[in-house]
This record gives structure tokens, C-alpha cells and sequence, in this order.
């Protein structure tokens, strides 16, 4: 099945890093955010978590792009999951924000190393 919209290998590759770019910056301004107040609400909130989100589809997509124009058969591919499964946990990062804002420090370093091991994935396939 052929999509009617194939981007090169490197549109798709572009596209994966703005996602990843937007996730990671507006993870940290929400981050920051709760770690300097305990408001529920700040000037930012909305376009921060609107960027977040559209950042993490944006990675989804740009993603399965990149595996279908390297034809890598991803379900066949254990560090795919793996990185599926880390960019969970990054998209869930506001929500433990929210709920333990105590832990914003904490998050935030967990968010880098969670980012780096999608990147070592990605990078040497180990599995």
C-alpha cells in the first residue's frame, strides 16, 4: 500500500527533529514553570502543551516516514518499541508534572536521559 504523500528521506528526517526540537522545549518552559510556582495556570500553559502535543505527533509520523523510506521492517525491530515506549513516558511528562510538581527537577533530567536513549536507538538499532 502506497501513501500518496512519500516525503524523501530527509524531509521525513527534518520533520522527526522539529518534532523531537518542539517536544523537548516545551517540555522544558512547562517543566521550569512548575518548578518556579505551583499554579495550576501561567501565560504559557496553552501554547507550551499545544506544542508539546503537536511536537509528539509529529515525531509519531515523521518516525514510521523515516522506517518506511529506509524500508526497516519495524515490527520486526525491538528498539522501535522500546523508542515507541519512551516517547510515552516524554508525552506523560506534563501530567506527573502536574500531579507531583514537587518532582519538576527531577522529570526534567529523566526527560534528557529519556531523549538520549531514544536517540541511541535510533542511532545503533542494538535489538
Amino acid at each position: 500500500l502506497q501513501c500518496a504523500l512519500m516525503l524523501s528521506y530527509f524531509s521525513y528526517r527534518f520533520l522527526h527533529l522539529l518534532g523531537i526540537f518542539m517536544v523537548l522545549l516545551s517540555l522544558g518552559g512547562l517543566l521550569a514553570a512548575r518548578a518556579v510556582s505551583q499554579e495550576r495556570s501561567f501565560p504559557w500553559k496553552g501554547l507550551l502543551t499545544a506544542v508539546h502535543g503537536i511536537g509528539l505527533l509529529i515525531v509519531f509520523v515523521a518516525g514510521f516516514g523515516l522506517l518506511a523510506r529506509l524500508e526497516i521492517e519495524w515490527t520486526d525491530q525491538g528498539w522501535v518499541y522500546l523508542k515507541m515506549l519512551v516517547w510515552l513516558v516524554i508525552g506523560l511528562v506534563p501530567v506527573f508534572a502536574r500531579k507531583i510538581p514537587d518532582r519538576a527537577q527531577l522529570l526534567f533530567w529523566l526527560s534528557l536521559a529519556a531523549a538520549v536513549l531514544a536517540a541511541y536507538l535510533a542511532t545503533f538499532k542494538p535489538f
